[in-house]
């Protein structure tokens, strides 16, 4: 997460910064985007770019992490549109997610972020340990999500294991949507793995 003179910056400036680093990340992965671009583009020196973050790694995170922090509202939008019904909740999200991430405004970062997708990059899409602040916005979150989920008719016995299935859920969505990247799917073909797999889930697998 950016350090403290990040924020301390004027919003213009901030606002400019990362307009550099959407761009840089819309046409170059993470490993081979370059800082150079960036504050050439937010035209700032080398030294002040190290005052604000960490390394390139730590904008690139901030930046997926606004992206997300995004989308939370719509999220929720989804499940309550389906009064809190988690299995169609999940339907209707991945409909918002996949005309998210290829048909919105970010939609070529979203492409390099899939393209490029390693283990250490998926646990960021959501949290990473090392990022607290992602942590707990993202905990946060879930919490409100498990609040409008209806669970009369769900077989958990915690919050937290809601939760956790959610988390996991939303994990495999995301694979799925992976998938579309690396192997042109449309997005019916994706919508019908997603809504295979979330059947396996519901109904169970054993005869």
């Amino acid at each position: 997460m950016p350090k403290q003179t990040f924020f301390n910056l004027s919003k213009e400036k901030r606002e400019r910064l990362l307009r550099a680093a959407y761009k840089e990340f819309s046409k170059f992965s993470l490993e081979n985007a370059s800082i150079n671009a960036i504050i050439h583009e937010s035209d700032i020196s080398r030294g002040s770019f190290y005052q604000y973050f960490e390394d390139k790694e730590d904008l690139y995170f901030y930046c997926l992490h606004l992206l997300k922090s995004n989308e939370k509202e719509n999220v929720e939008i989804c499940f309550k549109k389906e009064n809190g019904d988690l299995f169609k909740g999940l339907e209707r999200t991945f409909d918002y997610l996949f005309d998210t991430y290829f048909c919105g405004k970010n939609k070529e970062f979203y492409h390099h972020f899939f393209v490029n997708m390693t283990y250490r990059l998926s646990r960021n899409i959501y949290t990473d340990a090392q990022h607290t602040q992602t942590v707990q916005h993202y905990e946060k979150n879930l919490q409100d999500l498990t609040a409008i989920i209806d669970k009369t008719k769900l077989n958990f016995d915690s919050n937290s294991e809601l939760q956790e299935f959610i988390r996991y859920t939303f994990q495999m969505i995301h694979w799925s949507i992976s998938r579309v990247f690396l192997q042109n799917l449309s997005k019916e073909e994706a919508k019908r793995i997603v809504n295979q797999q979330l059947s396996w889930l519901k109904n169970g697998i054993t005869k």
